[in-house]
């Protein structure tokens, strides 16, 4: 059946008129998932397209233009979490945005990575996957809320990748610790004992590699090489968050959703964040809301 827009509250279809979105990407059917290859298992282990379709029973598994070991996938009767490629751990779920995001960044193995309100973790995953084993490359994420990092720890344990990451509970709008300076006994960045010096922020959770890893301040000569900026993670415009509400009745979206204060402080965090990136960066990827789908 087909979603009928002229459902959607007035004040909705403004926010969408002056955003250029059209309302006719609500009115789409079969919405495809989306998932990615855990490429730090050897390419033994990793599903082939054709072992992914066997494996959940359709055809409708495709590989994505442009984005490596990217599949969509329309779901049936079989659940992707009874696959054996998900037991396995061989395959993850991601949002398409947040996948296209990270494949700007062109990544490159030695890279130290900013990632900005990173729960729930897919997007570390992908960045660890892409950095690989053998560079210098890091990752630290930044997010507010303890129990949202404590989903990324267990993702990034779940999956094993977790070996060149780093987490911190903080406001990204003025998250200022740089990034690290060795890896394991590895030298990332050469500094100076004078400048040794112990930030009062500590991870909320390191791999060994970055556990003892000395905090230094930042004298502008230590910055990521990329920051991603994916705020504010929400789905309340969404295609499959918005059906719902046909269910669920109009009142509570709006009363919800649509307060234009909170549009307001959601636009000012993005803009917080935005500065604070571009003072520790090199450069920065930006993820606008509401465009995911």
């Amino acid at each position: 059946m087909t979603f009928d827009i002229n459902q959607l509250p007035a004040c909705f279809k403004k926010f969408l008129e002056d955003n250029d979105i059209d309302p006719k990407v609500y009115t789409v059917t079969d919405l495809p998932r989306y998932i990615r290859t855990n490429t730090h298992l050897p390419v033994s282990q990793r599903p082939t397209l054709q072992q992914l379709k066997d494996q959940l029973e359709t055809d409708q598994v495709h590989a994505v233009p442009d984005l490596p070991d990217f599949f969509s996938i329309q779901i049936k009767e079989k659940r992707l979490f009874d696959t054996l490629a998900y037991k396995e751990h061989a395959v993850f779920g991601i949002d398409l945005s947040s996948a296209i995001a990270v494949e700007a960044l062109t990544l490159d193995k030695d890279d130290q990575v900013l990632d900005l309100c990173c729960a729930p973790g897919a997007k570390l995953c992908m960045i660890s996957n892409i950095l690989g084993r053998e560079g210098l490359g890091t990752v630290t994420g930044v997010d507010l809320a303890a129990h949202r990092l404590s989903t990324c720890r267990s993702l990034l344990k779940k999956y094993k990748v977790g070996e060149k990451v780093r987490l911190f509970e903080g406001d990204g709008t003025v998250f200022k610790v740089p990034p690290p300076s060795r890896l394991g006994n590895r030298v990332i960045t050469d500094i100076s004992p004078n400048k040794r010096m112990k930030t009062e922020s500590k991870p909320f959770w390191a791999s060994r590699l970055l556990r003892s890893n000395t905090q230094v301040t930042s004298d502008g000569s230590s910055l990521y090489d990329k920051v991603l900026v994916d705020a504010e993670c929400t789905h309340d415009g969404s295609i499959a968050h918005i059906l719902k509400y046909e269910k669920w009745g109009w009142d509570t979206f709006e009363k919800n959703f649509m307060d234009p204060n909170r549009i307001s402080s959601i636009a000012q965090l993005q803009r917080d964040l935005m500065k604070q990136g571009w003072q520790i960066k090199c450069s920065m990827v930006l993820k606008p809301f509401p465009r995911r789908r």
